[in-house]
């Protein structure tokens, strides 16, 4: 029987568990205080993400060390923890520019209505509910958020609420888009034909507003209000849209970076993707894998897909073409440098499991530069040594060699991060005569550098020549041992 795509997440009770765990240990009455001073539009900003990891993650892996644990359920947990905790900026940023000027900043007792799924990650629909429910927010946006999740027991109520002026302001005949909030009153009202230019402008082959709706939401990332429209599409309205929207959903740039306010953050467009998937055929998943091998692929990259991730990886080698590994590193290296945690068990195992055409272009200087300055920044020395191990000596010399690579290990010297620096050279494991050339390239390298200089001279970059000296010393003894 032909290999399928695996596209259902399926957790063991412990792994659950350690999820749920996890959860909790962000519902302590000081993580949430400290959550609630963030203010939404900076959560993403590098120096307020540096500040996060300083104070609120470092608080939290602190709660997690006094549960002693054994050393492996530890380590598992802090590959849990991070993702959380990016979980919960990325709702609280979301919905901080959605709701905007009607909203006052979310509290720590609101924190703790944050509704959370079994494999951890935030139930936006029930906690949507949660706050339309409370006062955290004014009528207005208690509206917005009814709307954008497709409250329908609870939209008509907000609506009689809304202030005339906002009435009004929502109420229009005008709008460009099926903008939920906007659209809603039209559903209510039941004059949804009054947006019908809507269709004879999509370019599209569309026949309701229920069906535009549908295919906005999807490609906006928008599960639950894609779900809600769904179902109110006829069999040939489904028929119509689901190949087309699946497409548009893989293909939306949006996927790598959200440019809009109404953008659910990227790493929800793989939520929408999967409950497309859930709708088709067999036949017709072959077929969008077919057509977008590596953007399916990718979207199990996101937490928290990437169990999946491997178990697709042999269907995705036979597949894609080699010629096609090229675009997949480089979309790879995209998600990994944009994105403020990776898994480095789930990389190498990935890596160590590919073909060898697959690691040859990969450890291309120009394909691996951006990922080691990843994996350097992280620290990440398995990561390294696994790479370095599983690539042949003639890649190895030609990484280490190369300009960028140089630079890299410059400024991380320069930074006292020779440690990292040492696992390269160690592992790239160098003839004399490599290791001879090695040390000329970066001399000339230094030459270019008047800060170099001075630093060699203040035996800064001493260590780099003396390693592959050492390194000289311990072959010779080897040869002749």
């Amino acid at each position: 029987m032909e290999k399928q795509l695996k596209y259902v997440l399926m957790l063991s009770l412990k792994e659950m568990a350690l999820r749920r765990v996890a959860v909790l240990l962000w519902y302590d009455s000081d993580i949430l205080t400290s959550i609630s001073k963030f203010q939404s539009d900076t959560l993403f900003c590098i120096n307020r993400r540096k500040e996060w990891r300083e104070t609120i993650d470092k608080k939290i892996k602190d709660k997690m060390l006094k549960l002693n644990l054994p050393e492996s359920l530890t380590k598992q947990m802090i590959d849990i923890v991070e993702p959380i905790s990016l979980e919960i900026k990325r709702w609280k940023t979301f919905h901080g520019d959605f709701i905007y000027n009607s909203y006052k900043e979310i509290s720590s007792p609101d924190l703790a209505k944050l509704c959370w799924t079994t494999v951890g990650t935030i139930n936006y629909q029930k906690t949507a509910e949660e706050f339309v429910r409370c006062n955290a927010l004014n009528v207005e946006g208690r509206y917005k958020l009814a709307c954008l999740y497709c409250l329908e027991d609870y939209i008509p109520f907000l609506w009689e609420e809304l202030p005339k002026y906002m009435k009004e302001h929502f109420y229009n005949e005008y709008v460009t888009l099926p903008y939920l909030p906007y659209f809603w009153p039209h559903i209510l009202k039941r004059e949804l034909s009054k947006l019908d230019y809507l269709l004879r402008t999509s370019g599209r082959n569309l026949f309701t507003l229920n069906q535009y709706a549908f295919e906005y939401s999807a490609e906006k990332g928008n599960k639950t209000a894609a779900e809600y429209f769904f179902q109110k599409l006829t069999q040939e309205e489904r028929e119509a849209s689901l190949m087309r929207t699946t497409l548009a959903v893989l293909a939306n740039p949006n996927m790598e970076l959200n440019k809009y306010v109404a953008d659910f953050p990227k790493e929800k467009f793989s939520d929408v993707f999967c409950y497309l998937l859930s709708l088709m055929t067999p036949e017709q998943q072959l077929e969008i894998l077919q057509a977008r091998p590596v953007d399916v692929f990718l979207c199990f990259l996101d937490w928290p897909w990437q169990d999946l991730f491997l178990e697709n990886a042999d269907l995705i080698w036979t597949l894609l073409h080699p010629s096609g590994y090229g675009d997949l590193i480089l979309k790879m290296m995209y998600r990994y440098s944009t994105s403020d945690f990776y898994f480095p068990k789930l990389f190498q195992d990935f890596f160590m499991q590919s073909p060898l055409d697959f690691k040859k272009k990969f450890i291309d200087p120009e394909h691996a530069y951006p990922l080691l300055c990843k994996f350097f920044d992280s620290e990440d020395s398995e990561t390294i040594q696994v790479i370095f191990r599983n690539v042949d000596a003639v890649d190895r010399v030609k990484l280490v060699c190369h300009c960028d690579v140089l630079e890299l290990f410059y400024f991380c010297m320069v930074k006292d991060g020779w440690h990292m620096v040492e696992v390269c050279l160690r592992e790239a494991t160098l003839c004399k005569e490599d290791g001879k050339r090695l040390k000329e390239v970066f001399m000339e390298f230094l030459k270019c550098k008047v800060r170099g200089e001075i630093m060699w001279r203040n035996g800064k970059f001493k260590r780099f020549s003396e390693f592959l000296d050492e390194t000289d010393v311990s072959a010779d003894k080897g040869k002749k041992a």
